[in-house]
């Protein structure tokens, strides 16, 4: 049985997600990957051309090292990934009212559970993923 809290597999999960988001646009034609911020394993990921410090298949990504996911959320769970999203992909998860909305959530659950993980919201602009 593999270990889903392992790095391999946490990595895995942020790098689909950020895949998925970067390349997915919204009705404005704007990426989802935009204002959405992934923490994890003491580290803050997200999609920047101007600080990128790493490249994933060309997608300009930005990792910041020890930050505490504890100092900017009242509920997460250390073990695992919180994602704070206060950009377009907060309106199709949790208010899920706009045009495409089922297809990116879906996208998004299949993701997580691809990875051993389910996501649920902390509060109405960050979810938490907990083991399924």
């Amino acid at each position: 049985m593999r270990d889903i809290y392992s790095e391999k597999n946490l990595n895995g999960l942020v790098f689909d997600l950020i895949k998925y988001l970067y390349r997915t646009k919204d009705y404005n034609e704007e990426r989802l990957s935009e204002d959405v911020f992934i923490y994890i394993m003491n580290k803050r990921y997200y999609v920047d051309d101007k600080k990128t410090n790493f490249k994933l298949l060309n997608i300009p990504v930005c990792i910041e090292e020890n930050v505490k996911m504890e100092d900017y959320f009242e509920f997460c769970n250390k073990k695992t990934l919180t994602l704070s999203m206060d950009s377009r992909l907060n309106e199709y998860l949790y208010y899920y009212d706009v045009p495409g909305c089922k297809e990116v959530a879906d996208k998004i659950s299949e993701i997580f559970k691809k990875h051993g993980f389910y996501y649920d919201f902390g509060s109405n602009w960050y979810s938490i993923a907990e083991p399924i």
